[in-house]
């Protein structure tokens, strides 16, 4: 998305300079601090821990969805992300913990293998994102959410909103992403394509990515205003990437309770997430 050549340039070297992330402030003594800096150190930078490379099937890293490594107030943050969970998830259709939530963003949005729930890789991220949230209470009562204009937006969507939406993506993001939405190795994610996220992650759908986008973009100047949001997140999100089958992304022979859901057969693709919305990819395109 546009930005200042100046800004550019610093992400671009602070993405590539990600190896060795900062070392955090205030960490517990011992093993568990170095778990939290470790948890840290991965959702920056995944290729960094050969563990962590393992489960991850695309060119994303956490941080590319949820900024300043969760570490803010803008969508995607992790901050009062521990104390609401266990939680109910109507996707999995069961009870789920913070370490199950973890585990299966690598199906989804890294559009790798499901790591178990008790690996390194997991419960240091669960460290980090429990450490975020010390000293606040546990399944404390949630504020009621504030007014959310994209489910309407989406069921009224037509393709004029993806042309719009085309033209925002040029103006705004095409600079960093590129033309065809590839991103630029080491600096910039990809939007859609093979290396992007898949159909079964929470940013395929286009009212969540709309809320992001609304919150985080331009990165460093988000000034769009809601439907060129919900716009651009449209055209995004009519573009090709993975399908999600989720037997691909479990491991082979993995036991019945080693992953905590009731849903065990699940496909998402672009065309179906569209038609939950009563949309039509081939009207839309």
């Amino acid at each position: 998305m546009r930005m200042s050549p100046l800004l550019a340039l610093a992400l671009a070297a602070s993405a590539t300079a990600t190896v060795s992330a900062a070392p955090l402030a205030d960490l517990p003594a011992g093993r568990l601090g170095q778990a939290v800096q470790h948890g840290h150190d991965m959702i920056v930078n995944p290729g960094a821990d050969p563990d962590m490379k393992a489960y991850v099937g695309n060119a994303l890293s956490c941080a590319n969805c949820h900024t300043d490594a969760g570490n803010n107030e803008r969508p995607g943050n992790f901050r009062s992300t521990a104390g609401r969970y266990p939680s109910y998830s109507k996707r999995e259709d069961a009870v789920i913990t913070l370490e199950d939530r973890i585990a299966n963003c690598f199906m989804r949005s890294m559009n790798g293998m499901r790591p178990g729930t008790d690996s390194r890789v997991v419960v240091d991220m669960a460290a980090y994102i429990s450490w975020l949230d010390r000293g606040k209470p546990i399944l404390a009562p949630q504020p009621p959410a504030a007014a959310d204009p994209y489910p309407a937006m989406l069921h009224a969507a037509g393709r004029g909103d993806v042309v719009a939406g085309a033209g925002v993506y040029r103006a705004e993001c095409a600079s960093c992403h590129g033309a065809t939405g590839a991103g630029v190795s080491g600096s910039f994610p990809p939007l859609w394509g093979p290396d992007s996220y898949n159909a079964g992650a929470g940013l395929a759908n286009v009212a969540k990515l709309a809320r992001w986008v609304k919150g985080n973009m331009p990165l460093g100047n988000a000034h769009l205003d809601e439907k060129q949001a919900f716009q651009v997140a449209l055209f995004v999100d009519t573009q090709a990437r993975p399908d999600f089958v989720l037997s691909q992304h479990l491991p082979a022979g993995i036991r019945p309770q080693d992953y905590n859901a009731q849903v065990r057969s699940e496909t998402d693709t672009v065309e179906s997430n569209l038609r939950k919305a009563g949309l039509s990819l081939m009207a839309l395109r």
